[in-house]
């Protein structure tokens, strides 16, 4: 019996297309997730307090600009579009109320009547994990 004696290649050939598509939708993720996150991060200044805790994951951040103006999700919206903006994360929540934290992000030059207003809708809805953002000195 007598084996044939061929040339071997040293070398693999390896398929390249899927690697860079990996690595264009992590490109693509990375940039949207970003962006979501600046989105919440409105330039607002903060009071100067000293605080307990770093501010964590939150299901929702509400933004008071120094104008009193409610920022949703970076959008401008009403105390009205506020209470149905918080139905939906309720709703996401499984409308638990005690599953839903709030991170409340004022600007120290806005008026406090702003804040209030929506700590009360908040309250009416039976949401108690709000939080107050805070700058620390």
């Amino acid at each position: 019996m007598r084996l044939a004696k061929g040339k071997k290649s040293g070398s693999l050939l390896m398929n390249m297309t899927p690697m860079i598509d990996v690595v264009f939708l992590l490109l693509i993720f990375f940039m949207t997730v970003s962006q979501v996150s600046q989105i919440n991060r409105l330039r607002l200044e903060l009071p100067k307090q000293s605080g307990t805790l770093d501010q964590g994951q939150a299901a929702m951040t509400i933004n008071v600009g120094e104008d009193g103006q409610i920022f949703v999700g970076g959008d401008a919206t009403s105390m009205a579009g506020l209470v149905e903006a918080v139905f939906e994360q309720l709703a996401a929540a499984n409308n638990d109320p005690q599953r839903l934290a709030v991170v409340i992000r004022a600007d120290r030059r806005s008026a406090s009547r702003t804040v209030n207003q929506v700590v009360v809708a908040l309250s009416k809805l039976g949401i108690q994990r709000v939080r107050v953002a805070v700058e620390a000195p």
